[in-house]
């Protein structure tokens, strides 16, 4: 197994692609941290699938855009489990539709917030434990909006290409520890909770990609195994593109 006697950390784990994730690292041996903020059923449900596999994890409630919360949920699953090696920034602020003109700057800060404060919370928790160990992965799931930007999403496109800056200079910061850094730039994914589009756009867009069909949650899930495993050592500061080749059209 890839990754048995890690331990990872999972944010916006009750979401599809969370779920995958988490499921996917369980069952190639990580021990894992379902982090969710309200949707404790699905959270539970994650849990459950990963127990009943024979896996082991455990579901933290957790805000990750506050610091102290975020600390005390690194602290519970390093007394759990032992450590935390493997860390999944999996949380982004809400999507709304608004054209430029009518976005206020508070809505950029919200953004923001959303995508890079958590993401900053979470990797400020972990390093210290990883440096000591002197191997880590910090993997961040960014969204393909900042390569084929869609009008009307100015405000969480400028947030989510900010993760792009963050990743990369973390990567330069961490790299002598034996941390690596890296994103996953996902396609339109195909879940539940997608942006809201009929068929036929899920259909135009599917035939936009040289496989032609949407992004899957396990897509993203094997890209994630990638970075978390020791496949990827000498790689860091990289962005993997998981969208079916559609950013070549």
């Amino acid at each position: 197994m890839k990754l048995e006697g890690k331990v990872a950390i999972v944010t916006g784990a009750s979401s599809d692609k969370g779920s995958a994730i988490c499921e996917l690292l369980a069952s190639e041996g990580a021990s894992v941290t379902i982090n969710y903020l309200k949707k404790k059923d699905e959270a539970e449900l994650v849990l459950k699938k990963i127990e009943d596999s024979g896996g082991m994890a455990m579901i933290r409630q957790t805000d990750v855009t506050l610091k102290e919360g975020v600390d005390d949920m690194v602290k519970e699953t390093i007394k759990k489990f032992g450590s935390v090696d493997i860390l999944v920034n999996n949380v982004h602020s809400t999507i709304r539709r608004k054209s430029f003109e009518e976005t206020k700057w508070n809505e950029y800060e919200e953004n923001l917030k959303g995508t890079i404060k958590g993401a900053y919370n979470c990797s400020q928790a972990v390093i210290g434990k990883m440096k000591t160990r002197k191997w880590g992965r910090i993997i961040n799931i960014l969204d393909n909006i900042v390569n084929e930007p869609v009008k009307g999403y100015s405000s969480y496109t400028t947030a989510q290409s900010a993760l792009i800056g963050f990743t990369r200079s973390l990567a330069v910061d961490l790299g002598a520890y034996g941390i690596t850094v890296n994103l996953i730039n996902a396609g339109f994914t195909l879940s539940k909770r997608m942006p809201h589009a009929p068929p036929h756009v899920q259909e135009a867009i599917a035939q936009q990609t040289p496989l032609q069909r949407l992004t899957l949650p396990i897509d993203i899930a094997k890209a994630v195994l990638f970075y978390a495993s020791d496949w990827s050592d000498f790689v860091t500061g990289n962005c993997l593109i998981v969208d079916g080749g559609k950013v070549m059209r």
